[in-house]
């Protein structure tokens, strides 16, 4: 059994093309910034997991070509809905049969390195982890073998995505662990949250 993995789903940084509904507010330059710091914060948190970590990219072309660095494997996201994509994710990380793997995005500032720790560790009881957003989705999931069920039917980016995973996780008689309650930064009102902690 291979040792745990941690996938990481990323968009390029590229002007115009992340966090639409925050650029429509600051516009597409500032927006872009803010990407990058997210992606940075992204590898500090993740750099010194002794773990498999896998970046999977909308697409892997162009000069602006982002790089995690040495230590992250990089693949691109296959083409579908989110839940397609990261079915088709696991579905390939699985292949290796590891112990527990974990995804996380970009999106989320607040992250640490200890929640993750706790995420894998949670899974010595647990059949899946969660962690919660505030705005009604999550920022991770973890599981221990691949349960592609988790991701059908569920409507992405919206309120209801935690409530119905939970109740699919519920319906095949697993069990799950729940993680701190944290914010994705999505519009401008999370944006101004974030930086007022800082």
């Amino acid at each position: 059994m291979e040792k745990n993995k941690l996938i990481i789903f990323a968009k390029q940084p590229e002007l115009g093309k992340v966090k639409t509904r925050l650029s429509a507010t600051i516009g597409e330059e500032k927006t872009l910034k803010i990407y990058l710091e997210l992606l940075e914060i992204t590898k500090s948190v993740t750099y010194s997991l002794d773990i498999d970590k896998i970046v999977y990219w909308n697409h892997l072309t162009g000069i602006l070509f982002y790089s995690f660095g040495n230590g992250y494997r990089a693949e691109v996201q296959e083409e579908g809905d989110l839940g397609w994509k990261m079915r088709i994710a696991f579905q390939n990380e699985f292949l290796t049969k590891p112990n527990k793997v974990l995804i996380i995005g970009t999106d989320c500032p607040f992250l640490t390195t200890e929640i993750l720790h706790k995420a894998y560790q949670s899974l010595d009881q647990a059949d899946f982890v969660l962690g919660p957003a505030r705005d009604g989705g999550y920022y991770l999931l973890g599981m221990k073998e691949f349960s592609p069920y988790l991701f059908h039917s569920i409507p992405w980016s919206t309120k209801d995505v935690l409530s119905l995973t939970l109740a699919k996780i519920q319906n095949h008689a697993k069990t799950v662990s729940i993680l701190e309650e944290l914010d994705d930064i999505d519009d401008i009102d999370d944006l101004n949250y974030w930086k007022s902690l800082i």
